[in-house]
């Protein structure tokens, strides 16, 4: 749905947009009623949500003027005032629906779904002419069909599906998709709706949704409802067959087989075969449907390919400031992506890339830019992920140096074992045990003024944060790795040849909390000098500094803790 959000208050706009466009509907803003109408007129809606409380024109206002000039249009009146409803009962025209602040999803989606019915209804009163347009008798541009599906289905991991719901899109007999909640996005009904190319009646009941409501539009009091009555010659999309009984899914197959016929796309959340089997789903309806059926994988059977569906979705969101800019997803990230179940699938993904992309600062995702329910998400075992820090950090020193070999030399391991570490198959080069190598000493005639600083290991979910510190690291001429988060900290102390004695931690340390996280690392360095930053806690092991609004303060900072390691 086109949506037209009418508030005054930018936040609270911006946040039920993101919303809104997570949800798969396209959005317009004003900021009052007057505006709202110059929307209105210049580029019509399927929905309005107004607030309440606005100057010059207020919602109530918006609402008579509006009803007046687009008698069909679908107004939502939102208002954190308690006495919403009786302040509706005073005035002579009544919204839509209503919905209170602060927005709860549940109730938003609620009123999203009636407005999607409502919408459906309208559109069965106004046929298109008989005629129109310029498609054939097999479909409307297939070529728009299959770019709105690389849209919604995007890369290689979806290009099996996407040829599957072009064929039954081609196709004028009914078809069954198989799909988990959330794999079934509005616009895909749409574009399916757009690529039959006719006039007939194209209707909607989603049983997953509301269950009751779905059946009364079905059957109604009499054993044919709206829906059913008015589809008839054209197409009738059930979502969620499954959830209707044996006896209900009996008569629904008996009004196609009325008629004029009407064409049957039916969904159902996991295998056909099994529900058939557990009596769930009615033989001859499945029968009826199993000629052709499309299965849309979910997220998490796609787990391999997330990031690039991931990154996809971050470029698809309004939010998203960097162009056609590669995007890098930092391990412990995807990680967590592709631990989390995504109950909600592609629903879920675009909120989450919504999410991400208003926190990020550069093209690169790191766990401290994803929702918090992601934060303790760990690696399937401990060797995948030393085996994946492990690559990042030889790639890093094939960057930094101009051969292969002069990488190793710079690791202080041979190039064979080098080529081996990089390979996603080869063999873990590092150990969680003591010290692969022992500390350089100083040879020669300069031995005895020779003073090895200690490295130090800087830790913060902060990207400005740690490229400023990184910097000072430089100019203070001192060894140091700089880790995102807690598990790349870990990451870094296992796979540095002569581990850091000092770490700095700045910030959040997720997945882990700061104590469980110097326990680690102490487990790795035993006398490991710890310093946090900004967290305002004192302790007798660790050492406590202000947060660092500015690096004026760095190089004492370090001073101190290296003054610290040296009486370690």
């Amino acid at each position: 749905m086109r949506i037209l959000i009418l508030e005054d208050d930018r936040a609270t706009a911006q946040l039920l947009g993101l919303l809104l466009t997570s949800s798969g509907h396209t959005i317009v803003h004003a900021l009052d009623g007057t505006e709202g109408l110059k929307q209105l007129r210049g580029t019509p809606c399927d929905l309005v949500i107004s607030d309440v409380q606005m100057v010059p024109m207020d919602g109530f206002e918006f609402l008579a003027t509006a009803r007046a000039e687009f008698p069909r249009l679908l107004v939502v009146l939102a208002s954190a005032c308690a006495d919403l409803h009786v302040r509706i009962e005073q005035h002579a025209h009544k919204p839509f629906d209503v919905v209170h602040k602060p927005f709860r999803i549940e109730e938003v989606r609620r009123v999203l779904g009636r407005a999607e019915e409502a919408l459906a209804v309208q559109a069965s009163v106004a046929r298109a002419p008989a005629g129109a347009g310029s498609r054939d008798a097999g479909g409307a541009a297939p070529d728009a069909a299959a770019a709105g599906l690389a849209r919604l289905y995007p890369g290689p991991a979806y290009a099996q599906a996407r040829a599957g719901l072009l064929r039954a899109m081609a196709h004028a007999g009914n078809a069954l998709l198989v799909a988990e909640p959330g794999v079934l996005p509005a616009e895909l009904l749409e574009l399916w709706r757009g690529a039959a190319g006719s006039g007939a009646p194209w209707r909607v009941a989603d049983v997953g949704r509301d269950a009751e409501a779905a059946r009364t539009l079905l059957f109604g009091a009499h054993g044919a409802g709206p829906v059913v009555e008015t589809a008839r010659g054209g197409t009738l999309v059930v979502l969620h067959v499954e959830g209707l009984s044996l006896e209900e899914q009996g008569h629904l197959l008996a009004h196609l087989r009325s008629q004029p016929p009407t064409r049957l796309i039916a969904s159902v959340w996991r295998d056909p075969d099994l529900l058939l089997e557990q009596g769930v789903m009615d033989e001859a309806l499945y029968f009826r449907l199993s000629s052709l059926t499309v299965t849309l994988p979910s997220l998490s059977a796609r787990a391999d390919q997330l990031d690039a569906l991931f990154v996809d979705a971050l470029r698809a969101t309004p939010a998203y400031p960097f162009g056609a800019t590669d995007v890098q997803i930092e391990p412990v990230a995807l990680s967590a992506l592709r631990a989390h179940p995504w109950p909600e699938n592609f629903l879920e993904l675009r909120s989450v890339a919504a999410w991400t992309a208003a926190r990020m600062r550069g093209p690169r995702v790191t766990l401290s830019h994803l929702p918090e329910r992601f934060h303790r998400a760990r690696l399937a075992t401990l060797s995948e992920a030393l085996g994946s820090a492990q690559r990042e950090h030889l790639e890093r020193a094939l960057r930094l140096c101009p051969s292969k070999r002069e990488a190793a030399s710079a690791m202080g391991i041979g190039l064979d074992e080098f080529e081996a570490g990089v390979d996603p198959s080869g063999p873990l080069l590092f150990s969680i045990g003591s010290r692969t190598a022992p500390e350089p000493t100083a040879t020669g005639p300069a031995a005895a003024g020779h003073k090895r600083h200690p490295s130090i290991l800087f830790v913060s979910a902060d990207e400005e944060l740690r490229f400023a510190a990184e910097a000072q690291f430089s100019g203070l001429g001192l060894e140091a790795r700089i880790a995102a988060d807690g598990l790349q900290a870990v990451a870094e102390m296992v796979l540095s040849l002569h581990r850091p004695r000092i770490a700095i931690l700045a910030g959040s340390t997720a997945p882990f909390d700061d104590l469980e996280l110097v326990q680690q690392l102490r487990r790795l360095a035993p006398g490991l000098v710890v310093a946090q930053v900004g967290t305002g806690q004192e302790s007798e092991d660790i050492h406590s500094f202000p947060a660092l609004e500015s690096m004026d303060l760095f190089p004492v900072m370090i001073a101190h803790l290296l003054e610290a390691a040296s009486k370690a």
